[in-house]
């Protein structure tokens, strides 16, 4: 194909191309973005899901058999189930590590987030009528700097996005008022994002109220009884855990009003500090502007004004928590701007769009430097990578986890290993009743982890006081993005390297 017959293929099928760009990026943050970003996209999913194909129920969600009470975690079991699902099927298929399955996983995600494109693209389009607008999102949501990596993480606030902007597209693709089956489907698709994450009940109810500001009775009605019924459906695994429906949904509603405070805070304007360095500034600031100044378009200002509103008020404030927002600010942000461009554009159109490509390519720049080291980051890689270390022995029973230069200890992902060991932590906090109570003996561990390099040499001579047989077996770096991080806030960010010692008496005959 010529240079002139791609252009004029590109100008034909714009979509065609940014397709091709947002799956590309994905793919390679599916080969190469490995490990996890929070504990939440490994913890209540992989852990979870995984331990249940092979036997057992590491964050204990479900009844057992040992005589407790069983209680509900309060979390949506149909994203987990989605995984529990697709391992039993790569387990029936012959694929052996959690490691090898993940790749599988961040393929199926990195597929699955080209329809967030797709919508954006569409929805963009549809109220704006202007193709060069369309294309501006289109592009945007394709190789927005944290995108790509995004969107093959195992967090329900990235793959919800799907299902609420399908929801929106179906309801508002046509001129005329949509007819009864698009309104159908809107609303299954809203129900799936809401058993997905159930905080996107904001969402929801933005635009539910929509409905009713345009008096749209039947469309309200249809729509509501359509995600009832999409919930019902997904959340019938509750009959069969406990019993009775919407157990965990109950439990869930129960925790976040009485443990709101227990977690992160901030001010009122937290998640507007968020979109504006998420969003690639300088554009961040042209997009919320956008964003509040179409706020006419209700269906798509109300949603996620009310999701925004809510999470603005709410106490326990963590940034992710305002991701399933991303792409609707993107959306109504540049057809905002554009409106905004068409009512001033007799009078100031030219110094508009000189501002405008000015702020398009300091934020271009911006965003391409951040794009591709983020695009390749392997998150966690030392804690991941330890596993996987771990994964090549047979019979690991137990570690002992050493981080004395802190108070406590980050979690490992277990699930990497093969195995459902226990790991013991030695911290600042319990390091002198440890030592103290070592003279009555010390647990029978195979593996001293070393978690961080500070202070190393004293700590190692320090286990060897009570553990003497041991030997240096591995040294596990973190990613460079790792380093950086726990350089900026090492206080909160624990992305250390990982030094590893075999405990020679236990592994002698194993």
């Amino acid at each position: 194909m010529s240079i002139k017959d791609f252009k004029s293929d590109y100008i034909s099928h714009p979509l065609k191309y940014i397709i091709l760009a947002a799956m590309i990026l994905r793919l390679v943050s599916a080969f190469f973005a490995k490990g996890y970003g929070m504990h939440d996209d490994h913890f209540l999913v992989i852990e979870s899901s995984y331990s249940w194909v092979k036997g057992y129920d590491y964050n204990h969600w479900l009844p057992s058999d040992d005589g407790s009470t069983p209680q509900p975690s309060g979390h949506s079991f149909f994203y987990p189930a989605l995984h529990f699902l697709t391992f039993s099927a790569l387990d029936k298929m012959g694929i052996a590590s959690l490691d090898a399955k993940m790749y599988i996983i961040r393929i199926l995600h990195a597929l699955f987030s080209l329809l967030t494109v797709f919508f954006a693209y569409k929805l963009t389009f549809r109220a704006s009528g202007d193709r060069k607008t369309a294309n501006l999102v289109g592009w945007t949501t394709a190789i927005l700097w944290c995108l790509p990596w995004l969107s093959v993480r195992n967090l329900v606030e990235i793959f919800c996005i799907p299902f609420l902007l399908g929801s929106t597209w179906f309801y508002v693709r046509k001129e005329e008022k949509p007819s009864i089956g698009d309104v159908i489907i809107s609303g299954l698709l809203m129900g799936c994002a809401f058993s997905v994450r159930f905080q996107v009940i904001f969402f929801i109810g933005g635009f539910g109220l929509a409905m009713l500001i345009y008096k749209r009775w039947r469309d309200a009605v249809l729509w509501s009884v359509a995600v009832i019924a999409a919930v019902c459906l997904t959340q019938i695994s509750d009959l069969f855990v406990w019993g009775e429906p919407f157990v965990e949904l109950r439990e869930y509603v129960n925790y976040n009003f009485f443990h709101s405070g227990d977690y992160l805070s901030g001010s009122f304007f937290k998640y507007f500090g968020v979109l504006l360095g998420l969003l690639a500034p300088p554009l961040s600031v042209l997009l919320l502007f956008g964003f509040f100044y179409g706020f006419r378009r209700l269906f798509l200002f109300l949603p996620a004004f009310c999701f925004l509103l809510f999470h603005s008020l709410f106490p326990n404030k963590q940034e992710r928590f305002i991701f399933p927002i991303i792409p609707s600010v993107l959306i109504l942000g540049f057809v905002g701007c554009y409106d905004f461009y068409q009512k001033y554009k007799e009078k100031r159109g030219k110094q508009l769009l000189k501002t405008f490509k000015v702020i398009g390519i300091i934020s271009l720049v911006i965003n391409l430097i951040l794009l591709v080291p983020v695009t390749v980051h392997y998150s966690k890689r030392a804690r991941v990578e330890s596993m996987v270390y771990l994964s090549q022995f047979q019979d690991v029973k137990s570690i002992l986890v050493e981080n004395t230069n802190n108070d406590s200890y980050k979690m490992f992902p277990k699930t990497y290993s093969g195995y459902n060991f226990a790991d013991i932590p030695l911290t600042a906090e319990n390091k002198e009743a440890f030592y103290a109570s070592a003279e009555n003996g010390v647990p029978d561990v195979d593996f001293i982890f070393f978690d961080g390099t500070k202070n190393l040499d004293q700590r190692v001579a320090e286990v060897k006081t009570v553990y003497p047989d041991i030997t240096f077996e591995a040294d596990v770096k973190p990613s460079f993005i790792d380093k950086l991080l726990h350089r900026m806030n090492p206080r909160h960010i624990v992305n250390e390297e990982i030094v590893i010692y075999r405990n020679n008496p236990v592994r002698k005959n194993k």
